[in-house]
């Protein structure tokens, strides 16, 4: 399985502190390795997921190599919808 990141999923990365962004690299790395984390599929969306780390989630999407991150942020933004 590869993880693929989006351009603006490492952009949103890179600008976390280096303490959270090795939190979210070690949890992605477990789920890589088939090891058990806190991973949802996201409501109304088809192939969407969320791993939850701590305050930070982290969207993936099924693609035909693995999985693409499509997005890395805190809770509170996360699932911010604009109407």
């Amino acid at each position: 399985m590869e993880i693929i990141f989006s351009n603006n999923s490492k952009k949103q990365l890179m600008k976390l502190d280096s303490r959270i962004q090795q939190k979210i690299l070690f949890t992605l790395e477990k789920f890589k390795n088939n090891q058990p984390v806190d991973i949802i599929k996201l409501k109304n969306k088809d192939e969407e997921f969320r791993i939850r780390t701590g305050e930070y989630r982290i969207q993936l999407q099924k693609v035909k190599e693995g999985f693409l991150i499509t997005k890395v942020g805190k809770r509170e933004n996360f699932y911010m919808i604009f109407f």
